[in-house]
Parts: structure tokens; C-alpha cells; sequence
């Protein structure tokens, strides 16, 4: 009983803030600060009925928007970027699909020194979330949702760190 109130409010929260984020005005893209931390490769063949195109994503050394952790991957052509919280905070929108955004954050993660904590990456119709820690103990929550009728993807990134000893 208990589990349905909670998708039953979920599905509440969702269905009043679809709204909200569908109907707010879309940003032009933005290049990050620094460059951004991916390089796509694309197959030479094109792509007929029987055949998808296949986008290899190989992120690169880690580097993050200005006031950003280092160690906070940003994907590339992010816009209505905010970073907080000493750049430990970081909100942006990135056109595409939530599997787009899984699926560079699974993996460029291992490669900034996150890996994978607690429950696996969970990942329910228009909403996922992820959560890593690194060696120094530090924690991130990496929570999606995308927007299908404006066909872009709002991120929230959250690292606390841990205390120094």
C-alpha cells in the first residue's frame, strides 16, 4: 500500500511540473565554458531502413564548465546552465533523449573517478536517476528528466563531498 501512495504522488509531482517545463521558453545552445568533455565518433555507413546509425561517446580527460568541480562531466551542447553550491551543484538542459544521457553518464563517470553506489542506475519512462561515489568518499546524485514534447533533457547534479581528515 505503502508503494502505491508513493508512484501515486510521483505521478502527481510529475504530472503538475510536466506543465511547467514543457511551456517554459527554450534557451538557445550555449557552449560550456571549457571544452566540452566528449568527442562522438559516427559510423561511415548511412543508415538505411534495417540499419540505426551508432554514435560512439568517448569522453575525455576531465574537465568541467567554469566554477564547476573538475571531476563533474558536463555533456557536450548543454544549455541553461547553472552551476552552485561552490560547483558542486550543477542544472543544465541538453537536447535528446534520457537514454542519450544514461548512457554518457554510465560511461563517462568511471573515467572522472565515480563509480557505481548503492541501488543500480534506475531509470523509469521519462525520469532517471544515478548515484556514484569516488575514492576520497565523496558522493553525486545525478537525477534526469526529459521533456519528449520539447525534446531536451533537464540534469541535476548534486556532489557532496566528504569531510577532509
Amino acid at each position: 500500500m505503502r508503494e502505491k501512495r508513493i508512484w501515486t504522488f510521483i505521478a502527481l509531482v510529475l504530472w503538475f511540473a510536466l506543465p511547467l517545463v514543457a511551456c517554459a521558453p527554450k534557451a538557445s545552445p550555449t557552449p560550456a565554458a571549457s571544452p566540452a568533455p566528449i568527442e562522438a565518433e559516427t559510423s561511415e555507413a548511412q543508415p538505411g531502413p534495417e540499419q540505426t546509425a551508432e554514435t560512439e561517446i568517448t569522453p575525455a580527460a576531465p574537465s568541467g564548465p567554469e566554477g564547476a568541480a573538475s571531476d563533474l562531466p558536463i555533456m557536450e551542447n548543454a544549455y541553461k546552465l547553472q552551476v552552485l553550491r561552490g560547483g558542486n551543484s550543477v542544472t543544465y538542459q541538453v537536447d535528446g533523449s534520457i537514454q542519450d544521457v544514461v548512457n554518457f553518464y554510465q560511461e563517462a563517470l568511471p573515467q572522472y573517478g565515480w563509480e557505481m553506489a548503492g541501488p543500480p542506475d534506475s531509470a523509469v519512462g521519462s525520469i532517471a536517476t544515478m548515484l556514484r561515489k569516488n575514492q576520497a568518499g565523496d558522493s553525486m546524485s545525478i537525477n534526469m528528466q526529459e521533456n519528449k514534447l520539447g525534446g531536451f533533457v533537464s540534469i541535476t547534479i548534486q556532489i557532496i563531498r566528504a569531510p577532509k581528515k
